[in-house]
């Protein structure tokens, strides 16, 4: 037996219930969907579309309401076929590129460092810790805290993300003691705070040897 070619309609005549599908599919299905249903290639089914005057409509304007499902829905970390779903007219490569024109980041992708300051601080802060995290809502900060096990344990007013210039001090100061570290150098952070201050900074420092 033979193979079958893959567009084994392309020689034969266009029938009329060929012509109405391609009519009322071309600005919904893309071409390539189009020719397989039509057992054509692209180009014939896209020259006959021009013959028929069809035109793609251009994508309309981004509303203020469907920016707003977008920082909702895809900062949580909806997946696409979701949000198509709820935007309809709206296709995957479309809504990724509104994501990224208006800043919001996929609560399904999240970076290292990210974690890191999730798994910390996510105790202590809860959802407030979306002031260290651009671009993360309450939303997908509960999504990923649950997924790694984290549970929110009560607020501390007064903590907050280490600086920098807390991060230097503490590693020239690391000859000295938690509690010598605490009270001499940190006296408004927990002696917890310290102790696991250190231990991240060890962990870091061993990642870059």
């Amino acid at each position: 037996m033979g193979e079958k070619t893959p567009n084994p309609n392309n020689n034969s005549r266009w029938t009329i219930k060929d012509l109405n599908f391609l009519e009322e599919n071309y600005r919904k299905m893309s071409l390539v969907e189009i020719s397989i249903r039509l057992g054509r290639t692209s180009g014939a089914v896209g020259l006959m579309a021009h013959k028929l005057g069809c035109r793609r409509s251009r994508p309309s304007e981004w509303t203020e309401e469907e920016d707003e499902i977008i920082r909702h829905y895809y900062a949580d970390g909806a997946g696409y076929a979701h949000i198509m779903a709820i935007l309809p007219a709206r296709s995957e490569k479309a809504i990724f590129s509104r994501a990224a024109k208006i800043g919001v980041t996929s609560g399904i992708y999240w970076r290292e460092e990210e974690l890191q300051i999730l798994s910390e601080y996510y105790p202590t802060l809860g959802t407030k810790l979306k002031e260290h995290l651009p671009g993360r809502t309450s939303g997908a900060i509960k999504l990923q805290a649950s997924k790694l096990g984290l549970k929110f344990q009560g607020s501390d007013s007064g903590f907050c993300p280490w600086t920098e210039a807390e991060w230097a001090l503490l590693e020239k100061n690391m000859h000295l003691s938690i509690a010598e570290q605490q009270a001499t150098l940190f006296p408004r952070r927990s002696l917890r705070a310290v102790e696991k201050a250190r231990g991240r900074l060890i962990k870091r420092n061993k990642l870059k040897r």
